[in-house]
């Protein structure tokens, strides 16, 4: 069986030189001299990624780095001249909705997000330097919206040989919905996103910012969480100390936007914050439910008792 090897003009969704090869037909299929015979496998989104084990634990036709393609690099194999029938899943899931993920139909050419479980075929991909090399483990100085003049920078630690930033910048709190009233941003929110990592494994990135952070900050990020929509929310897997932050992430989990343990994708954004001062300049203290009032109220007594007795 033959591979395809996409011309450089098309191989430009990656990041140099190296071209994409294609499998010549899609799983499920066989090659018979210039064609491909049979019908492509109906698989699901979950599938597909382990046809992609699959072929690579067999060595398939003597390779053994073969990928589900993303959606970009997809899309550039579209030819609406001689159009194909069926939709293809790309690796890419479907941000607003971790359950989905874009699938490209050959016959019109069009991108649109499935459930994971809906049934489409596959061709895969391998190649691309993307996947090749790992992205930066540490960025460059990045700028810092609000302070001109000023950068701060972050570092990965974890999540396999190739785990690296695909993109990262300090951006405007403006750009993100506004935070509860009590909370206020205490530097430009860090959006980033990590990709080539182990599937589900945990990193730790460290953000250093010019400046100290006021003391009791924590924190905060905006994204979803399982089972709720996106909004802030306290990170409890975060350490600031100085002028740093240390974050502990695991690929699918709370703090990972995607929600998505498969992929190797970590997306996020967040900044430090304070919470607002009582009156009195005395941090608000959250108040007991009814339960713990209950509970404290039990306690009280039998400490009254044993003094009586």
């Amino acid at each position: 069986m033959k591979l395809l090897l996409i011309p450089a003009a098309l191989a430009a969704v990656v990041a140099h030189a190296e071209p994409l090869q294609w499998d010549t037909c899609a799983w499920g299929q066989t090659e018979s001299g210039n064609a491909c015979t049979g019908t492509p496998a109906a698989l699901t989104w979950q599938q597909a990624l382990q046809a992609a084990q699959q072929a690579n634990g067999a060595g398939h036709q003597g390779h053994s780095d073969w990928r589900v393609p993303n959606r970009t690099e997809l899309e550039s194999t579209v030819d609406l001249a001689a159009p194909q029938a069926g939709a293809y899943w790309s690796s890419t899931s479907y941000h607003p909705a971790p359950a989905q993920a874009w699938g490209v139909d050959f016959a019109d050419g069009s991108s649109s997000p499935a459930a994971k479980t809906s049934a489409q075929a596959l061709r895969l991909v391998r190649g691309g330097d993307d996947y090749r090399a790992p992205g930066p483990a540490t960025t460059p100085p990045l700028p810092l919206p609000s302070n001109p003049g000023e950068t701060a920078q972050a570092a990965v630690t974890g999540g396999g040989s190739t785990c690296g930033f695909a993109s990262a910048g300090f951006i405007s709190a403006a750009t993100l919905p506004a935070p509860p009233a009590h909370v206020t941003l205490a530097a430009d929110p860090f959006d980033f996103v990590l990709d080539g990592c182990t599937p589900g494994s945990t990193v730790q990135i460290t953000i250093t910012y010019p400046q100290p952070l006021p003391s009791g900050a924590q924190f905060w990020k905006h994204g979803p969480r399982p089972g709720q929509a996106a909004g802030w929310y306290a990170y409890p897997h975060a350490a600031v100390s100085g002028n740093t932050v240390v974050l502990t992430l695991t690929d699918g989990a709370l703090g990972d936007d995607d929600l998505d343990a498969t992929n190797g994708r970590i997306v996020d954004a967040g900044a430090p914050a304070v919470m607002a001062m009582a009156a009195g300049g005395v941090a608000a203290i959250p108040t007991l439910s009814q339960w713990g009032m209950l509970l404290l109220s039990a306690l009280l007594g039998l400490v009254a008792l044993r003094r009586r007795a």
